[in-house]
C-alpha cells in the first residue's frame, strides 16, 4: 500500500504541466532555477514553489554548488517515467521554450550528442547502440522501450572499450539492465537506456572520451575519443 501511495503522490507531481516541463529539462541533467525560469518563461516564485512541492514529494532533489542550487530528478525510474510520457504524447522534450507547449527545433549541439538523464542521447548515442548491436554486444529490441540482453560477443566488445561489464551486471538495484530509450530528436531511432547506458555513460565521461561544460546538455566528442569509439560507427 506504501508503495501505491507513493507511485499516486509522484503521479499527482506530473499532472501539472510547468512542472512537467520543469521535470522534462531535468531529465538532462542538474539545473539551477535562473536556467529553469529561462527555459519555461515562467516567474522565478511560480518554478521556485514547484521546485518546492517536488522535493517535498521526493520527485526531485536539491544540491547546492557555492551560492547557487541545482535541482535534478530524484531517480533513474522517475526520469524514465517522465520520458515515456513525452513519448507517448508524442512530444519531443524542448531544449529551451518561451512556453512549456511550445518546444522549438532541437539545437544542433544536442542532437549530435547528450545525456538523457544519465545515459547518452542524440546521434552519439544511437550510433554507439547500433555500433553495439551490430557488434554482437547487445541484442535487438523489438521496438521503443523494449528490453535489451547482453549479446554472445558482449565481454570481449566490452572489453576493447575497457569497460568493467561486472559492475553492471552485478548492481543491486531495482533498476532495469538495459532497454531502447526513444530518442526525441532522431525520430524513429532509439539509444541505450537503463543501467547498461548508464555505465557506459559513465565510462566514456571518466576516459575523456565526451566532455561536457556546466549546465548543457551537449556532450563534446573529444579527439581522444573519435578514436576510441571510430571502431563501433
Amino acid at each position: 500500500m506504501n508503495e501505491l501511495q507513493t507511485a499516486s503522490d509522484i503521479a499527482k507531481q506530473l499532472a501539472d504541466p510547468l512542472r512537467l516541463a520543469i521535470l522534462q529539462f531535468l531529465t538532462w541533467g542538474p539545473c539551477s532555477v535562473a536556467k529553469l525560469v529561462e527555459t519555461t518563461g515562467a516567474s522565478q516564485p511560480n518554478v521556485s514553489n514547484h521546485l518546492k512541492l517536488m522535493r517535498e514529494s521526493g520527485v526531485v532533489v536539491a544540491e547546492k554548488r557555492g551560492r547557487q542550487t541545482f535541482y535534478r530528478v530524484a531517480s533513474p525510474e522517475i526520469a524514465e517515467v517522465i520520458a515515456a510520457l513525452s513519448w507517448a504524447a508524442g512530444k519531443s522534450v524542448p531544449a529551451s521554450c518561451s512556453t512549456p507547449t511550445s518546444p522549438p527545433e532541437t539545437p544542433m549541439d544536442l542532437r549530435e550528442a547528450r545525456t538523457c538523464y544519465d545515459h547518452l542521447a542524440g546521434r552519439l548515442g544511437v550510433g554507439l547502440m547500433a555500433g553495439l548491436i551490430q557488434a554482437g554486444a547487445i541484442t535487438q529490441p523489438a521496438g521503443a522501450w523494449g528490453a535489451i540482453e547482453l549479446g554472445l560477443k558482449a565481454r570481449q566488445v566490452f572489453k576493447r572499450l575497457g569497460l568493467d561489464l561486472d559492475r553492471a551486471v552485478k548492481d543491486g538495484t531495482r533498476r532495469r539492465f538495459a532497454f531502447a530509450c526513444p530518442d526525441w530528436s532522431e525520430h524513429d531511432h532509439s539509444h541505450l537506456g537503463g543501467l547498461l547506458g548508464a555505465v557506459l555513460c559513465d565510462h566514456c565521461t571518466a576516459r575523456g572520451w565526451i566532455e561536457r561544460e556546466a549546465e548543457s546538455r551537449a556532450m563534446t566528442v573529444t579527439d581522444k575519443g573519435r578514436k576510441a569509439l571510430d571502431w563501433l560507427s
